[in-house]
């Protein structure tokens, strides 16, 4: 008899329960949808299948919820048809009756864990799998609509003025590329055409974008690149969010951060400003040692006398800032009043040269190319070529693709993660006579960014925990309330129901919050994130006891 009341009361509430998921998984999901449909202007054959792959994040909010609301309807209804009286009656105890109830709150918090940690890093992944099958459509639509791209690659701003379709092959005409460090502009890259690929195979993630007479402005100097072929990451929604991470992946990710891409890059930008000053002292250094230093450019040989190579800390020339990031490095004419740049051509048998004199040249570097390499820029030139005495004068002269000394290319790559981690300054671990503030920006910054990450995925890990513990409390409390208020009205039910489960999700998501503010103590919101789930269970604990006096 037992079991058939348990049947009973189980089945009205997987009734009950099933119809308020469809219901709120559909409206919460159509509300996830419209971010992608905004940003991304994707294809509407492929709306139902992205309302599939965000169908998950929805359960995780949608479940607790419904259960609860299940739970109140099924119990307040026994309880307004006296059926929990009649059941008493005959010996069956309250403790056995709520047996159902426990069982559903048992069943929805586990799979609110599996949707969590497992099933919803999955279907994000298929997510993107989409917007990235649709990447062709998603950049050509942009920018017919919009002329440029907004923020659908992270760090990057593409404007065209025209796009068109060549089979498998996406033309753009009057291209701006604009690489962005926080709010300010890193480097710009400017081309008549870009044509627009994407890989397969290897390369199935990226989107190569193959430059058509560019020209490269950083740190205030532009240079001429003619033909580049650069890689972009596909467009990724959820590219950098730690709550779609699996547990696994957000095991590693705390263990080795650079495993983040937003880490990652940081990393990056560190090594690669480590490798621009340890080049310009190492020049000023060989300078100051000989008044000359050696470069290659491939078979070329170039002997460069100056006096200095002086490192300008801002490309900013009105004003200096912490974050000024600069890439540039002044050479200084020797006593004589000139530098002097001897370009030799090694070739089988014999020796030609070009022979350059300026008062006005700098060296700068340049990580689009791989390996990076340095460029040379002189102004207001006289020069030689092939050893005769005819001179020329030119306005401005480039000479870009200079190879870096190997050992500083390797010593910059060498160091990582854990090494940055450990060192509070550059100082702790660069060997430079005086590191540049923007250096100690990116040093501070990487920490803060370490910091906030490591907070994250503990918040995320304690977040996830608490909405499947709140599936428990929640369900049990709404068994109680149901017996208390006894009634079986479908909109008492929800309004009883709602305030304890706006309860949790208020003080998880505040409790969130308030750590992610204060991410150096976050042990005061993570226990505000759980408050409102002791709150409910403190609550269960009265109600229950009430109900087993009567």
């Amino acid at each position: 008899m037992v079991f058939t009341i348990h049947r009973y009361i189980f089945r009205d509430l997987l009734k009950y329960f099933l119809l308020a998921t469809i219901v709120l998984s559909i409206v919460l999901a159509l509300g996830v949808m419209l971010r992608p449909l905004q940003q991304f202007s994707v294809d509407p054959a492929n709306v139902p299948s992205l309302v599939l792959c965000t169908l998950p994040i929805t359960l995780t909010m949608v479940i607790p919820i419904a259960a609860l609301l299940a739970a109140t309807l099924v119990y307040g209804r026994l309880a307004h048809d006296n059926e929990i009286s009649a059941c008493r009656s005959s010996g069956i105890s309250l403790t056995t009756l709520i047996y159902p109830a426990l069982a559903l709150a048992l069943s929805v918090g586990i799979v609110t864990l599996l949707l969590a940690f497992h099933i919803i890093p999955y279907f994000t992944r298929n997510f993107e799998r989409i917007i990235r099958s649709d990447a062709e459509t998603i950049i050509f639509r942009n920018i017919q609509k919009k002329g440029q791209l907004g923020d659908i690659f992270p760090g990057i701003r593409i404007h065209a003025d025209q796009a068109a379709r060549q089979g498998d092959l996406l033309i753009l005409s009057g291209v701006a590329v604009v690489w962005l460090d926080g709010k300010q502009v890193d480097r710009l890259i400017t081309a008549q055409q870009v044509d627009v690929r994407f890989g397969d195979g290897r390369l199935a993630d990226k989107i190569s974008l193959q430059f058509y007479n560019a020209t490269l402005i950083e740190n205030d100097m532009g240079l001429s690149i003619g033909q580049k072929t650069l890689y972009l990451d596909s467009p990724s929604l959820w590219r950098d969010e730690i709550k779609f991470k699996t547990l696994a992946q957000l095991k590693g990710i705390r263990q080795d951060m650079s495993r983040f891409p937003l880490i990652d890059e940081l990393i990056t930008k560190i090594r690669h400003q480590i490798l621009t000053e340890r080049f310009f002292q190492w020049c000023d250094r060989q300078l100051g040692r000989q008044n000359h230093l050696i470069l290659r450019k491939g078979t070329d040989r170039l002997r460069l006398e100056a006096g200095r190579c002086q490192f300008l800390p801002s490309a900013k020339k009105r004003e200096q800032r912490l974050a000024d990031k600069n890439r540039t490095a002044r050479l200084l004419a020797v006593p004589d009043g000139q530098v002097t740049l001897q370009q030799t051509f090694l070739g089988p048998g014999r020796q030609t040269y070009k022979l350059y004199q300026t008062k006005e040249a700098y060296l700068s570097l340049n990580f689009l190319s791989h390996p990076p390499a340095a460029w040379l820029t002189l102004k207001q030139v006289a020069w030689k070529y092939g050893g005769q005495d005819h001179e020329y004068s030119l306005m401005r002269f480039e000479l870009p693709g200079i190879a870096l000394p190997p050992e500083l290319v390797l010593e910059a790559q060498s160091y990582t993660w854990s090494d940055l981690r450990r060192a509070g300054r550059p100082s702790d671990i660069v060997d430079l006579d005086q590191p540049s503030p923007y250096l100690g920006f990116l040093f501070e910054r990487f920490g803060k960014e370490c910091q906030e990450l490591s907070t994250d995925i503990e918040l995320e890990l304690h977040s996830r925990l608490a909405f499947g513990v709140a599936c428990l409390t929640l369900v049990l409390l709404g068994a109680a309330l149901g017996i208390v208020f006894r009634s079986s009205h479908l909109l008492t039910a929800f309004g009883v129901s709602f305030i304890p489960a706006a309860l949790c999700l208020i003080t998880i998501f505040t409790g969130k919050h308030i750590a992610q503010q204060n991410n150096a103590a976050p042990l005061g919101g993570i226990c505000f994130l759980w408050s409102g789930i002791f709150a409910v269970a403190l609550a269960n604990a009265l109600i229950y006891k009430a109900l087993l006096r009567r």
